[in-house]
């Protein structure tokens, strides 16, 4: 089986080296950076067995193709690799919005080849190929797509190659998958990032930043990611975003009223609630 990953920063060289310690047989990982600086040093991680710079050229024998770009340039290289495709070859994303990319890019696949749209549930802030890992995605959850177009078959394909990677698949539609992303991904980034903004702005902001410890570190940690993602993010999947960041501002009101009024028991019950789900959520 030959995969080729085109994108080899975080995502796209944490894929490669979880493939090749995986063990599978007669795998070939063939990378497609956008630079030969980068070529070097996942053939030097052995985070891939070969590659190119050549995008169409990269994927002409593969039977996988994961596309692990920024989210603005997803479609444009699926269109550019789609003259390069064999027939049955699959193509999967790792994007964190899926309606718009999902709805291109089954229209862009030549005859005989298929998308699966994905979303791997990990990270960190830093997005370069030396912090790649092999276990990143091992026990973390992994949301593949389903729409009408769907082929069962490339679906199963691309389930079973995460499973390789240790992670556990989730299926769901497009537009299910960017309103739930848009509450427990997008919407923190929001917040992390109107928290900081807001302390930011204080006259004793030195003070504040001196006297920060680790809650307002765990509480802003996603703030320290890489802006372009977030515009990515808030950009192409708009629409889910406004609606979380309005409930969010809606429950802020609610404990905002809560704090004057000086309603102790109100605000015990607000926070007792909040730590009841997240609680359920992380134990």
């Amino acid at each position: 089986m030959r995969i080729a990953i085109i994108g080899l920063g975080l995502i796209g060289g944490s894929i490669g080296l979880g493939l090749k310690r995986s063990g599978i047989p007669d795998l070939k990982i063939i990378g497609i950076p956008r630079r030969e600086e980068t070529l070097r040093q996942a053939i030097e991680l052995g985070a891939i067995d070969e590659g190119t710079t050549d995008h169409v050229k990269g994927v002409v024998d593969a039977d996988l193709v994961f596309v692990c770009t920024p989210i603005n340039l997803i479609l444009p290289v699926i269109s550019e690799i789609s003259k390069g495709l064999k027939k049955g070859a699959i193509v999967t994303d790792v994007g964190s919005s899926k309606y718009e990319i999902v709805s291109a890019a089954e229209k862009a696949m030549p005859k005989g080849s298929y998308f699966v749209g994905g979303h791997p549930m990990a990270g960190k802030e830093t997005t370069k190929l030396d912090a790649a890992e092999a276990d990143l995605f091992k026990n973390k959850t992994w949301i593949l797509t389903k729409t009408s177009k769907t082929s069962q078959k490339a679906f199963d394909k691309v389930a079973q190659v995460v499973g390789w990677l240790g992670g556990s698949v989730v299926d769901m539609d497009p537009k299910t998958h960017d309103l739930v992303v848009a509450g427990i991904s997008h919407l923190p980034l929001a917040v992390a990032a109107a928290l900081v903004n807001s302390i930011a702005v204080e006259a004793e902001k030195d003070l504040m930043a001196k006297a920060a410890a680790s809650g307002f570190r765990d509480t802003t940690r996603v703030a320290s990611g890489d802006p372009i993602l977030g515009v990515d993010m808030f950009t192409t999947n708009r629409k889910a975003v406004l609606k979380m960041i309005g409930s969010f501002k809606k429950a802020l009101a609610n404990l905002e009223k809560l704090v004057k009024e000086g309603n102790g028991e109100k605000i015990r019950e607000e926070l007792k609630k909040a730590k009841q789900f997240r609680d359920q959520i992380f134990g």
